[in-house]
């Protein structure tokens, strides 16, 4: 007789927040941070073209995943519980202060690395970088959460349309007029 094996697959998002949810599992929490944390932060930073905030409203959001643990609904994917909590944050934090401006100071291990490139290229392309920021600030904001959203996961439009509370055809156009007004606006300058 063949000994039957059987393969453990690994348990779902879904799974994972429900685990953390009925039982406290501490280890499932992590599972779910360390694989969302990075897409997180740059869907935020596109709010707010600053490093250090983009990780604090990251922060935060996982502060209220594992607040509002109980409220969550395991008929609906976790994944967009989680971007809609992490828009939520954003919103909230440009509310509290619209018109405030962080600095923004890169890195000292950045600028380390940074040290044998040319000046001339490094020069082009932080000034290209912040170009490329500054043209995304400048779409309306349905836009740039669409877009955003779309870059920065592998969501697909009906769960981008449930963040964002709108039908996955208004979301992908969205995209679509975001993509087309960054053309517009880069072609002209690059």
């Amino acid at each position: 007789m063949e000994n039957a094996r059987v393969m453990k697959t690994a348990p779902t998002d879904n799974e994972l927040m429900q685990m953390f949810a009925d039982q406290d599992d501490q280890a499932a929490f992590e599972r779910l941070y360390f694989k969302y944390k990075e897409a997180l932060i740059r869907f935020s930073y596109g709010y707010t073209f600053n490093q250090f905030k983009a990780e604090e409203i990251v922060h935060d959001t996982f502060l209220k995943v594992h607040r509002y643990k109980n409220k969550y609904d395991p008929q609906k994917t976790f994944r967009t519980w989680l971007w809609t909590i992490c828009k939520n944050t954003n919103l909230d934090a440009l509310d509290k202060n619209p018109n405030r401006r962080d600095e923004n100071f890169d890195d000292l291990e950045t600028e380390i690395e940074a040290v044998d490139e040319n000046v001339l290229d490094k020069l082009v392309k932080e000034s290209t970088k912040e170009h490329i920021a500054e043209v995304i600030k400048k779409l309306p904001l349905s836009q740039r959460e669409a877009l955003l959203l779309w870059m920065n996961d592998d969501l697909n439009f009906e769960e981008m349309g449930s963040i964002l509370q709108k039908s996955p055809q208004a979301v992908k156009n969205l995209v679509h007029r975001a993509k087309i007004g960054l053309k517009a606006k880069l072609g002209d300058s690059l």
